[in-house]
């Protein structure tokens, strides 16, 4: 995923201002940056549910003007800072409904119970027992659960194996381990790569904890007021001067 670019107007406020980044094939790279940079404005962009100017190309089509759901046709999913579960459908459904994309029997079909559509259901429950598989027994034993009787921490967990289900090529993560203890956060951080190799995707992760970027990320993008003002590998970047100001401030 190439980004060139970017810009966002709200009113005479620019949230960001020129942001061009590129997620190489198979990684995770990390976006950091204090609050109010600019990061989930920019995960917004890319989904499309915020209009912005610039470029930006996902496997090699420019993705433009084109609506949410076609961009996550095209295979762009993410996950929200604020969890966004269906609260009265079992956990289960929930990873299910990732799928949606990757659904070739249509509604008549799927309420006739064709072959077709009972064949395809029962493929992707298969793939969703897999995915949670990789939390051990958080979520796996408790699949019939509602997810309104879930902890914090496993509706975490139920949201990023739904964005896992729809096999992006590019997945963006918009903070999945806030609110997590360090325990969870260290729990998660050996996970994910776990299912990026059950589901090859991209990801775009943005955190706070940089022992998480630290841990997952080959390149890191720093935000600050809307503007990129350095790229690299964790190390370098964040004992570059401009990014302890961001944070830090100065005397």
């Amino acid at each position: 995923m190439v980004v060139q670019n970017i810009c966002v107007n709200y009113g005479a406020f620019r949230a960001l201002d020129g942001v061009s980044i590129e997620v190489a094939p198979g990684s995770i790279t990390g976006v950091i940056g204090p609050n109010g940079s600019g990061k989930t404005t920019l995960i917004n962009a890319i989904t499309g549910i915020q209009a912005a100017s610039g470029t930006i190309r996902l496997d090699g089509q420019v993705l433009g003007r084109r609506s949410v759901p076609r961009r996550a046709e095209l295979g762009v999913a993410r996950t929200f800072q604020a969890i966004r579960l269906f609260q009265s459908m079992s956990i289960l459904d929930n990873i299910m409904l990732g799928a949606h994309r990757l659904m070739r029997a249509g509604l008549f079909e799927s309420v006739l119970r064709t072959p077709r559509s009972h064949r395809e259901t029962a493929q992707r429950q298969a793939r969703a027992e897999v995915l949670m598989s990789v939390f051990g027994l958080r979520l796996l034993p408790r699949m019939h659960q509602l997810a309104v009787n879930l902890s914090y921490a496993n509706r975490r967990r139920v949201e990023i194996c739904r964005a896992f289900m729809a096999e992006p090529l590019l997945l963006l993560l918009d903070e999945p381990m806030a609110g997590m203890n360090p325990f969870e956060t260290q729990e998660l951080s050996e996970q994910l790569p776990e299912l990026q190799k059950l589901v090859p995707t991209s990801i775009l992760l943005v955190e706070h904890k940089m022992d998480v970027i630290n841990a997952l990320c080959s390149h890191v993008y720093v935000l600050d007021h809307g503007v990129c003002i350095i790229e690299g590998d964790p190390r370098t970047v964040q004992s570059d001067p401009a990014v302890v100001e961001a944070y830090l401030g100065v005397e």
